[in-house]
């Protein structure tokens, strides 16, 4: 007998055991004292009836859990509870006392008797029992009841019949719960192997059950994952168990790597759990690590990008134009909206803070400002606060009279009676000293200024412009800037974002600045080989387009003929060129759609060409990225470790006892082995 039904078994008979003390309690007790007293028995004849069933019950109670086999224990019950009941029949008033239906209940017992036909047998010792108690009657052998032995017949092949329908019904039970778990655990098994993540939500949006993939994709464990809601794991997706179906190109998410900072791209599909009549019951959420995928995408725009503006740059016919906005190179959004803001501060007098990274072009955009208003045709007055010696920086900006210090042999009228009627641009203004904010602040709210050592005040009128790199707002809370100043300055502000934020900017600096000092060098440099295109946009400039003028700059000054390449760019840019390119965004749309692109092809170059130059250049970085080691490189593709040996053989990389190779480019791919 399995576990299971042995356990089943158990609980029956607990249950009988339970029925037994409320029929001996409520029938025996109550019928057999009215007897008694009606003067059919003794009075005393059902207590110890009754303890004796009591005593017995207890006994059989606690004997249960220690007993292993059940059949005995079952057919003592059977046969103690026919002795109890023959008993009660003899002093309740023989044959013709009402509890001969008592048999019954001991007949439907012995269904639970396992492994017999107990039914049929109890049936058969209850017609014995009833016949000797009916002996012992004054009157000698009295007539069976037919009606009550055809009950006890009934009574038994009914519960034998069911008893035997119930034991088949709860063994195919027991076997489809042992095949249902051995599909459960082989589904479990199946999920686990996929390569996508899956999370299984029940209806009010708690995940029940994740795979080691989801895991991996989320951060986290599948153990961690169980019993969160998918809103938490899943940021965006809707709760509960409505029908969800996520559109491929919208179910994209941009998640945070656990541990990493990192960030991987999510597709996400939902489908609804429905029961048989349709009722929602949770959702299927399939999870796929599409980063890698992406990345290629991107690279391959970059490479289309690149092209093109090489073929632009070195190809025949007119060269590319490049506007301008009062000498700002920009076609992207953000600056797009930068000239947009320039254009309506330039009407007005208003103060304006321009912050943003060194080398982002402020002064430019302050310059800008200032020839599109009023003040156009007066001067601009630049200062750097940061430049100046503190002992000047006064000197400087407000002037002096003759005498006020050592050295100060005549008048200077100081930098803001220079820009009188122009606009004075304050550059690295986090850098002015806080006494001399006072002094700034007063002429920003009076329009005067006194010169040092001088006495009367002079009035001006001026335009101020400053900029900052700094976190002004953070200088403020700290103490080191004053707050008044902060917020006359502060009435109009400007964000210059940094170039890596704006790369489709990139090859129009390149051509505007190697265009500028090609002819400011005497020299007639009119190309750059794709190499070196590749080079400089794929760089993240920290120095922002201060950096790219100094590296065209320097590249001009070493470039021999009419195309720059890569042996003229700086040396950290060749060292960079061998390690693993910096991920490129994808370039915007250009506003005018109807003029379309070169063909990226050049003549004689298939598609599969173009294809198997990029999977080999993705290849050769991914292992670099792996240090070598093929089954991280596979990973970082997201492709097979099978499937990446095949391609490395393919392309002639997959020399296993070499100990590092090297790329197109001359940089070291590393160990191919695993």
């Amino acid at each position: 007998m399995s576990g299971y039904k042995k356990e089943e078994v158990r609980t029956r008979l607990r249950w009988l055991l339970f029925l037994r003390l409320v029929v001996a309690s409520i029938c025996l007790c109550f019928l057999l004292r009215s007897l008694a007293a009606a003067g059919s028995i003794a009075a005393g004849a059902p207590l110890w009836l009754v303890l004796v069933a009591y005593l017995f019950t207890f006994a059989s109670a606690v004997t249960l859990p220690r007993l292993r086999s059940l059949s005995v224990f079952a057919t003592c019950q059977v046969v103690f509870d026919m002795c109890l009941v023959t008993a009660s029949i003899a002093v309740s008033g023989g044959a013709e006392s009402p509890l001969a239906q008592l048999y019954n209940f001991v007949i439907l017992e012995a269904a639970f008797v396992p492994g017999v036909r107990g039914p049929v047998w109890a049936a058969a010792g209850a017609s014995l029992g009833y016949t000797l108690v009916g002996s012992t009657g004054s009157g000698g052998l009295l007539a069976l009841s037919g009606s009550l032995l055809l009950s006890f017949v009934g009574v038994a092949f009914g519960a034998d019949f069911l008893s035997a329908r119930l034991s088949r019904a709860e063994e195919e039970l027991a076997a489809n719960l042992e095949s249902f778990g051995r599909l459960e655990s082989l589904q479990q098994i199946l999920i686990d192997t996929l390569d996508s993540g899956v999370l299984v939500s029940e209806g009010e949006g708690t995940i029940v059950s994740a795979n080691a993939t989801a895991g991996e994709i989320l951060g986290r464990s599948s153990r961690e994952l169980v019993g969160q809601k998918v809103e938490a794991v899943l940021p965006g997706m809707p709760e509960g168990s409505e029908p969800i179906e996520v559109p491929i190109g919208k179910g994209e998410r941009e998640l945070e790597e656990g541990g990493e900072g990192g960030q991987r791209i999510v597709r996400i599909k939902a489908a609804p759990i429905t029961d048989t009549f349709h009722h929602p019951l949770g959702s299927v959420f399939i999870l796929q690590d599409i980063t890698a995928i992406r990345y290629m995408e991107r690279r391959l725009k970059h490479e289309e990008e690149i092209t093109r503006w090489t073929r632009r740059l070195n190809g025949p016919g007119k060269p590319p134009v490049v506007s301008t906005y009062e000498g700002i190179v920009g076609q992207s959004k953000a600056m797009q909206e930068i000239f947009t803001m320039a254009e309506k501060v330039a009407r007005s007098d208003s103060t304006v803070l321009i912050t943003g990274e060194s080398g982002t072009g402020k002064e430019l955009v302050a310059r800008a400002i200032h020839a599109r208003s009023e003040r156009a045709c007066g001067p601009f007055v630049a200062v750097n606060c940061g430049a100046i010696p503190s002992t000047l920086i006064e000197s400087e900006l407000f002037g002096h009279v003759r005498g006020a210090f050592t050295g100060a042999i005549s008048d200077r009228p100081g930098i803001f009676r220079q820009a009188n009627r122009g606009t004075v641009f304050l550059d690295e203004i986090a850098e002015l000293p806080q006494h001399l904010q006072v002094r700034l602040l007063r002429v920003l709210q009076e329009k005067r200024v006194t010169p040092v050592g001088g006495s009367a005040p002079v009035e001006v009128d001026v335009r101020i412009i400053a900029a900052t790199n700094r976190d002004l707002e953070k200088d403020v809370a700290g103490g080191v800037f004053r707050s008044d100043l902060y917020y006359r300055l502060n009435v109009i502000r400007i964000s210059m974002p940094p170039l890596r934020e704006r790369p489709e900017d990139i090859p129009l600096l390149i051509v505007h600045i190697l265009r500028e000092l090609s002819s400011a060098s005497g020299k007639k440099i009119e190309k750059i080989s794709p190499r070196t295109m590749r080079i400089l946009m794929s760089h993240r400039y920290p120095g922002n387009v201060r950096e790219l003028e100094n590296i065209i700059g320097h590249a001009v000054t070493l470039c021999e003929g009419d195309t720059l390449t890569e042996k003229d760019l700086p040396a950290y840019l060749q060292s960079e060129a061998r390690e693993p390119a910096v991920e490129f965004p994808p370039p915007q749309a250009r506003p005018d759609q109807s003029v379309k692109a070169p063909f990226p092809l050049a003549p004689g170059e298939t598609l599969d060409d173009r294809l198997a130059c990029y999977e080999k250049d993705l290849l050769l970085e991914a292992l670099n990225r792996a240090g070598g080691v093929r089954k991280r490189a596979a990973e970082l593709l997201g492709i097979k470790y099978r499937s990446l040996r095949h391609r490395l053989a393919k392309y002639g990389l997959a020399q296993a006892d070499e100990v590092g190779c090297r790329s197109a480019d001359g940089g070291l791919v590393g160990r191919l082995d695993d």
